[in-house]
């Protein structure tokens, strides 16, 4: 039997303190994860887990924003849970997070591409024993792009779509080509680890990280943990050079057929509130008079609505769900 990696045994290492945590192998990369599952679900022990198929409810899945992880849904999980009755998920991507970051793959299986992200995640359901439910997405940023082509490639998969600030045209996914290359070389990687090192978490994605409950003293520096972690450069300067936008606003009408909510900060920085009332426009144009597609703008929020308005995101999720007929 192989040792290890160094890399396997320091993430699980780090990851230890946290005991809510779990890690699981899918597609040969260690894959840090957690699960919330309705208290009531608790028999007699917080460490017990019920069977999948005690419940007759979809499960709830997170994505995670682009240079982020699980962590962002620390306000939510359990809440939901509770209120909906149905188990919550949330993973660390490849390249984020605690989740290993590959340096090498074999052709056709670099865990750093768009294509790969979408298998991924279906396949890490499977490995956690949610393969057969279907899935209410919650996504932010690219989160709502990779639940959408889940959508498209595993149709019976899905029940529903909530999006926080989601990037779903080409043009808002991820940063220009140009910017990819740069970043995606030797000297773009350096550049990147000292602007990362200076500025992570980045405030520009928020209206005021001040209204952020413990911003300077929890907030700031456990999304800063990952920076220690090895291969966190290495992995996002993969992620953004082999980064190619997911194409789901072309297939709008069969999107259509599934329950979306539309969520966006008026004070977005990355995506302005116009262009995210202009992609709604778009995807909700020549709806089925049945379709239940729903559109809101959170005041004084960002881009990371879950991060700056969390009771509120909370509580859009749980009446978004329960009008599913969950």
């Amino acid at each position: 039997m192989s040792l290890p990696s160094i890399q396997r045994v320091f993430l699980e290492s780090v990851a230890s303190s946290d005991p809510e945590g779990r890690f699981v192998e899918v597609d040969n990369i260690l894959t840090y994860y957690k699960v919330a599952i309705p208290q009531h679900q608790y028999h007699n022990s917080q460490n017990y887990y019920p069977s999948i198929n005690e419940q007759n409810k979809p499960v709830i899945l997170c994505l995670h924003q682009f240079m982020g992880n699980l962590y962002t849904w620390r306000f939510q999980m359990q809440s939901l849970a509770d209120a909906t009755g149905c188990h919550v998920v949330a993973y660390d991507r490849p390249a984020y997070g605690f989740t290993e970051r590959p340096t090498q793959w074999e052709e056709n299986k670099n865990p750093y591409t768009s294509e790969f992200l979408v298998e991924f995640t279906v396949q890490f359901m499977r490995a956690i024993g949610y393969g057969e439910k279907k899935i209410i997405f919650i996504g932010c940023s690219i989160g709502p792009a990779i639940s959408c082509a889940v959508a498209l490639k595993y149709p019976h998969l899905v029940h529903s779509i909530i999006m926080l600030g989601p990037s779903l045209k080409d043009d808002d996914q991820g940063p220009p080509p140009a910017a990819r290359f740069i970043v995606g070389s030797l000297p773009g990687r350096l550049y990147l680890k000292a602007a990362l090192y200076r500025n992570f978490p980045l405030t520009i994605l928020y209206h005021d990280v001040n209204t952020v409950p413990e911003w300077e003293s929890v907030v700031k520096p456990c999304y800063r943990v990952p920076l220690t972690l090895p291969n966190f450069y290495e992995g996002v300067s993969w992620a953004m050079k082999y980064f190619v936008p997911l194409e789901v606003m072309n297939y709008k009408s069969f999107l259509q057929q599934y329950p979306i909510c539309f969520v966006c900060g008026d004070a977005d920085k990355y995506t302005h509130v116009d262009r995210h009332k202009k992609v709604y426009s778009e995807l909700s144009s020549g709806a089925p008079p049945n379709a239940l597609i729903e559109f809101h703008v959170l005041e004084s929020c960002g881009h990371i609505p879950q991060d700056e308005k969390p009771e509120e995101v909370l509580n859009l999720c749980i009446n978004f769900i329960k009008r599913t007929g969950v």
